[in-house]
């Protein structure tokens, strides 16, 4: 069995991640380079404020985030 990471996002949240991985995209492009992006999600203790965090072109401050471990079970299939 395995677990899996579940954080919940508002819409508006979804949609800052989509705009700075378009923004971060073009400007890699244009200056040729390559990378990627951490998310990063800051928990604290005892889970009084959750936020997230993502760092592509810009470090941007999510806000607060839902989040909780879930079962995962992974099915087999028959090819």
């Amino acid at each position: 069995m395995m677990r899996t990471l579940e954080i919940t996002l508002t819409e508006e949240q979804y949609q800052h991640i989509q705009e700075e991985i378009k923004y971060g995209g073009r400007t890699m492009l244009q200056e040729e380079t390559m990378g990627g992006f951490e998310i990063t999600l800051h928990v604290g203790v005892p889970n009084i404020y959750t936020y997230l965090e993502m760092n592509y072109i810009n470090k941007i401050d999510l806000g607060e985030v839902e989040w909780s471990f879930k079962n995962f079970n992974k099915q087999s299939s028959c090819n």
